[in-house]
């Protein structure tokens, strides 16, 4: 008669031992693996969210309008204010309404210290601005970038209405030793200081992983002959 032998518990204990770096070796290089494609996977959200967020600025920007309001010194100007983390201006086409509105693109804070890009609406469909700043009434309100790090609009133009006469006008005679206005980048733009669109707005953005966003858009480049009709000629 064939006497069976079983497992001791010794080899038992060190077959289960084996066994549990084998699946916690697994475990850990799966982890590990899950962990470096979610991270893979929500970088690529991160910066798809951001190139669609992007491509909503670009449009809104090239859209502007020469909106004429009064501002606060009971001046014609065209509604235009910006400041490095903020901008206000009329466009021909809202994000939302696709029609004329009034817009607002500005960072604000996240609890992570970092910063996301705001945007805000107001359809002028039904309202007729004539004074400016007034008491907004948005309709929309949408993230469009998140976890920014740093942001910077500037703008680029002719900072006051006399300065771009003079500087526009080739058949105005400049006195001797005189020089023509030049336009030149500036980070702030407020009614009533600045009356006209600038001619260009660039806007600077830059993620957790020191990635620079940047965008260049060209506005409407003869704001000023639209107010100067307006104005008629009162420069």
């Amino acid at each position: 008669m064939v006497k069976q032998k079983g497992f001791s518990l010794i080899e038992l204990m060190i077959a289960t031992a084996l066994l549990s770096m084998v699946m916690f070796t697994g475990y850990f290089a799966y982890s590990l693996y899950t962990d470096k494609w979610q991270k893979r996977a929500d970088h690529f959200w991160q910066l798809n969210q951001s190139a669609l967020g992007t491509e909503a600025i670009i449009r809104t920007l090239e859209a502007a309008s020469v909106y004429i309001v009064r501002d606060q010194k009971e001046q014609f100007s065209i509604l235009f204010a910006g400041q490095q983390t903020e901008i206000t201006l009329v466009t021909n086409t809202g994000l939302f309404s696709n029609e004329t509105a009034l817009i607002n693109i500005k960072a604000i804070d996240q609890d992570n210290g970092l910063q996301s890009l705001l945007y805000s609406e107001m359809p002028l469909n039904n309202t007729l601005l004539l004074n400016y700043p007034i008491e907004e009434n948005w309709q929309y309100q949408h993230i469009l970038v998140n976890d920014i790090a740093k942001i910077n609009f500037q703008f680029y133009g002719w900072e006051t209405l006399e300065n771009a006469v003079a500087g526009n006008l080739d058949s105005a005679e400049l006195s001797i030793g005189e020089t023509r206005v030049k336009r030149r980048w500036y980070t702030e733009h407020n009614l009533p200081n600045n009356r006209l669109l600038p001619n260009k707005l660039a806007l600077f953005f830059e993620n957790e992983q020191q990635q620079v966003t940047h965008i260049q858009v060209d506005l409407i480049n003869v704001s000023y002959l639209d107010l100067v009709r307006h104005l008629r000629l009162d420069v």
